[in-house]
């Protein structure tokens, strides 16, 4: 097996009722993606924190070597937030998803601190998503990432489609923040690499909301990088951020 093997998929989202667990499994086997990160869909971000957390506890549970589990939990539910984030990490979820914009704050807004600082604690990485005004922007994480250190954020999207222009030169502010590519094209992708470094970029595919085949040919196929480089990409840097490596 070499590194380009070694696929992983940064952002998945399975939720009751929708897209289910076999089916995300059906399409990583049907491309060989080897590993996923998982974590709840729309209204368990805004609302349904538990439930959506518990169901992606299960899956992991059940399929732990194909799975890496991120919770969520809505800053707005205060101390109550950041236990439930303490008792999911504890049973065994990795990291942390945030939408600023499903959970209606600034993505810099000093509510998401007592957030971040347990993530800093526990040694979470955290998936914000960007790209959606006035509440998700990327260099609302830039000034987040530089207030920690410390901390690693995921920048989901890269900006999205509407402002893909400000992902690299925010990313470049502050160093602990990674560029994952769903929805993006493969020129800011190399783009990316060249003036972030091929380790920040991470391959994610935002399943289902964008289909799989896709996001992972515009990396595995069309990126013109090196295979140091694409190993990196897509599976290396995630399992470093998450300690299993």
């Amino acid at each position: 097996m070499t590194d380009l093997d070694l696929v992983v998929d940064a952002h998945c989202h399975i939720e009751p009722g929708s897209t289910s667990v076999e089916e995300l499994l059906s399409a990583m086997d049907n491309l060989g993606i080897r590993k996923a990160v998982i974590c709840p869909a729309d209204r368990y971000i805004a609302v349904l924190n538990r439930e959506g957390n518990e169901y992606i506890l299960k899956a992991v549970h059940e399929h732990p070597n194909r799975f890496i589990g991120f919770a969520t939990v809505n800053p707005w539910f205060g101390r109550q937030a950041v236990e439930e984030l303490k008792r999911f990490h504890d049973m065994g979820l990795r990291g942390l998803k945030i939408n600023s914009f499903l959970q209606g704050f600034l993505l810099n807004d000093e509510l998401v601190h007592p957030l971040v600082e347990t993530c800093e604690k526990l040694r979470m990485p955290i998936y914000f998503h960007t790209g959606t005004p006035i509440s998700a922007m990327p260099f609302q994480l830039a000034d987040l990432a530089r207030k920690f250190p410390n901390v690693s954020f995921i920048m989901g999207h890269m900006g999205y489609s509407d402002f893909w222009y400000d992902a690299v030169p925010a990313a470049k502010r502050s160093e602990n923040i990674y560029l994952e590519t769903s929805h993006m094209w493969v020129d800011l992708i190399r783009e990316s690499v060249k003036k972030v470094g091929a380790d920040r970029v991470l391959f994610g595919s935002d399943f289902p909301k964008s289909e799989l085949s896709l996001e992972l040919e515009k990396v595995k196929r069309y990126l013109d990088v090196s295979d140091e480089e694409r190993g990196m990409i897509l599976g290396r840097n995630l399992l470093k951020l998450i300690d299993e490596h």
